[in-house]
């Protein structure tokens, strides 16, 4: 389960990479945020995959490897597909100005950060309370450790079946109130079972979980509170998820996510990608503000001619400028308009002292337009690229009780 937890999580942070380089560029389009934002599905689907998935070996011979292909390649061939066929549905939904889209994508874009936000703080507060699914098992006490298989066995149990080796070798080991046995092969493969004093643990090949070697160790954690004994390998090499059995009757048992609603909150790396998406996010927003006043100062700026002399002649009823500096030729538009309607017929000194920006009134508009589309649009993709995997948490019902 741990591994198949951060492929997710690494898609998102890679797509939010991808975004912010993509927004240190001059001319980084709306286009592609927009069309990144086709990987949000593929995200959250992947997220639903992997909540699916047992935390726990199933306690009998089984492959799950499909969940780790989809996590970790679904994702990233589909960006590829929305970075192509997204921006180019996006440059064709942008190459016309519509009215609409510019309010739709600005109310677009505040919504999806205020529900990153909300699912941001919602698995804050839950992992404040309880482990992530990915730090629930190592977050249970040990309450005893089972070395590995040494010396002669306790017991030999007849199979009773066809195979080349018609006897398994049970070593016991007695702790903590439980008995752990592993009856071995001949190739010193083991299968694991768990009992008391009272109800001793079967040799049957049926009521066991199987899989690990003679020479691996386990830690024995329990849950009380879910009525839960975990067997956890120490063993690097071994498998990576532990046995479970159901306590008091001992059998055996597949741990699945949904199973941990009032024992776990959501994995800690969903959390610290979607909590960078809202930052980065907020910042976006912030340098919109920014975006913003320029538009409305370009909007205002009184707009004139300069010649090849310095002198700025406006097409409003006010005096001409005169710049010291070496002013931009052609169409201009004077932002510090208060100094310009307050300046009588003469020089302004150093083009420094007033910022002159080159260009026509509707073309500069347009320019600063499209840069506001482009904050909102990142700001849309940001949170919904990292919020994704969160969200499939919430619907699974790891964000509430």
């Amino acid at each position: 389960m741990l591994p198949l937890l951060y492929p997710v999580a690494l898609a998102s942070l890679v797509a939010l990479l991808l975004l912010a380089a993509d927004g240190r560029r001059r001319h980084g389009g709306a286009a592609t945020a927009l069309g990144l934002t086709l990987l949000a599905p593929a995200l959250l689907a992947g997220a639903w995959a992997v909540l699916q998935q047992p935390i726990t070996e199933r306690g009998y011979p089984s492959s799950d490897w499909y969940a780790l292909v989809y996590a970790a390649y679904t994702a990233p061939l589909v960006a590829g597909l929305s970075g192509g066929l997204g921006s180019a549905l996006a440059l064709r939904l942008l190459r016309r100005e519509r009215a609409w889209l510019p309010p739709a994508l600005r109310a677009a874009s505040l919504a999806a950060l205020a529900l990153a936000a909300a699912l941001v703080a919602g698995a804050a507060i839950r992992l404040f309370q309880r482990p992530g699914l990915d730090r629930y098992v190592a977050s249970l006490p040990v309450i005893a450790v089972i070395p590995p298989v040494e010396g002669e066995p306790s017991r030999v149990v007849e199979r009773g079946d066809a195979s080349a080796d018609e006897s398994l070798r049970v070593h016991d080991v007695s702790t903590a109130g439980f008995v752990v046995s592993r009856a071995c092969d001949t190739f010193r493969r083991c299968a694991l079972s768990l009992g008391t004093a009272e109800r001793p643990p079967s040799p049957n090949l049926h009521s066991r979980a199987t899989g690990p070697r003679a020479q691996t160790a386990f830690a024995l954690r329990r849950d009380s509170a879910e009525d839960l004994v975990l067997l956890d390998p120490l063993d690097e090499n071994a498998h990576k998820r532990p046995f479970a059995f159901r306590a008091p009757v001992i059998y055996p048992e597949a741990v699945f996510p949904r199973d941990l609603l009032r024992a776990a909150g959501p994995p800690l790396a969903w959390l610290a990608v979607a909590a960078a998406g809202v930052l980065f996010a907020g910042l976006v927003q912030r340098r919109r503000r920014r975006a913003r006043e320029h538009l409305e100062r370009l909007a205002g700026a009184p707009a004139g001619t300069c010649d090849e002399r310095g002198w700025i002649t406006f097409d409003e009823p006010l005096p001409g400028l005169r710049l010291d500096d070496d002013c931009p030729t052609g169409p201009v538009l004077v932002l510090s308009s208060e100094a310009v309607r307050a300046a009588t017929y003469r020089s302004a000194g150093p083009s420094g002292a007033i910022e002159v920006v080159p260009g026509e009134r509707e073309e500069l508009l347009a320019e600063a337009r499209a840069e506001l589309a482009r904050l909102d649009a990142a700001t849309l993709a940001a949170a919904l690229l990292t919020a994704a995997p969160l969200a499939a948490a919430a619907a699974c019902g790891f964000l509430l009780g």
